[in-house]
């Protein structure tokens, strides 16, 4: 590597419910990446802020330190590839930030940036979709039927108590548990979920340990971390918006208190879904685990959190890496050898 500094542009915000969080993770890596070796500049991808509306608070109220300027999604892959970038730091949680339509862009551009690959992501983001496509690699999640409308419930056969989600969403933005209701509840609770655009999964819930585990690498290269327990302290007593991005939402507990061998079996499970997706760089897969010890798989992050409540900083600090360590170890990966 020489002593040129490398340019990196780190992507934030976009148009999904999650804009709040992607503003933290990239404020986070913005300001975590070595001014001595990295040279940043922080871009707000979003057709909200060419409509005046350019919100950089992050999930916490805050403002990041970094200038952000703001490029609409038609011109983003032009503004990074005419400013001839090393690296691209995609931090957009959910929508086209993280369905592979961002990733897309980026490769018709030819441009090195970190992360999984569009199909990965296309993928990892539809949960329905993401469920069925790691059965056949011997995965099981809980039973649960997709929906597009409130009007095909009458087919659902899931009974209560459920959960009900966007198909495609994250950070538990439109997801209800219904330990109990009527069809109007569950109607409700579905037409909530439907706001996000991508369809709802409703799901059998499922009583357990809720555990997640990062991968970080491609292929056989790929590692697991820490694998962490969610034990939520806010919010509705379980891992909702609050619990994850509130100041003290929720303890993670690392090792997570569950015998050896589910341990294995779901750090098994984390690897081969990451490399079943074809995924690179780092992916955070969560589970349930039954009081019987049964691992049930619940969905894959191929843009996890990097906030300062995040899940994958904890995991790596557990694994001997700070965070400036793991957004360098993760910019190495996109970046060819010469620089």
């Amino acid at each position: 590597m020489t002593d040129k500094k490398i340019s990196v542009a780190v992507l934030m915000g976009g148009d999904s419910s999650e804009r709040s969080v992607s503003f933290s993770s990239g404020r986070a890596v913005a300001d975590a990446l070595n001014p001595e070796k990295y040279v940043v500049t922080c871009f707000d991808v979003s057709d909200l802020g060419h409509r005046g509306d350019i919100s950089r608070s992050d999930a916490m109220g805050r403002r990041p330190r970094h200038a952000i300027f703001p490029v609409a999604w038609d011109h983003v892959a032009q503004a990074l590839y005419t400013n001839g970038f090393d690296a691209v730091f995609p931090l957009l949680h959910g929508g086209r930030g993280e369905d592979g339509t961002l990733q897309t862009l980026l490769e018709i551009a030819e441009l090195r940036y970190v992360g999984s690959p569009a199909r990965a992501c296309a993928i990892a983001i539809d949960k329905p979709l993401c469920k069925a496509y790691l059965r056949d690699f011997g995965i099981e999640a809980p039973r649960g039927a997709f929906v597009a409308a409130v009007e095909e419930l009458e087919n659902v056969k899931i009974g209560f108590p459920c959960v009900v989600k966007p198909a495609a969403g994250g950070s538990s933005v439109g997801t209800t548990i219904l330990k109990e209701g009527d069809a109007q509840t569950l109607q409700n609770a579905v037409a909530r979920a439907l706001l996000d655009g991508s369809g709802a999964l409703v799901e059998e819930f499922v009583e357990g340990v809720e555990v997640t585990c990062a991968v970080v690498g491609e292929g056989d290269g790929a590692r697991a971390l820490p694998m962490i327990e969610i034990v939520p302290q806010l919010g509705g007593g379980w891992y909702d918006f609050e619990a994850k991005y509130a100041s003290g939402g929720s303890s993670h507990l690392i090792p997570p208190r569950l015998d050896e061998a589910v341990q294995r079996d779901i750090e098994r499970q984390s690897l081969l879904a990451h490399r079943a997706l074809g995924a690179r760089g780092v992916t955070r897969s969560d589970f349930i685990v039954t009081g019987a010890g049964k691992v049930l798989y619940l969905e894959t992050n191929t843009t996890p959190g990097m906030t300062e409540t995040s899940l994958v900083p904890d995991a790596a600090r557990a694994a001997g890496m700070e965070f400036g360590d793991l957004a360098e170890k993760l910019l190495e990966m996109a970046l060819p050898a010469r620089l």
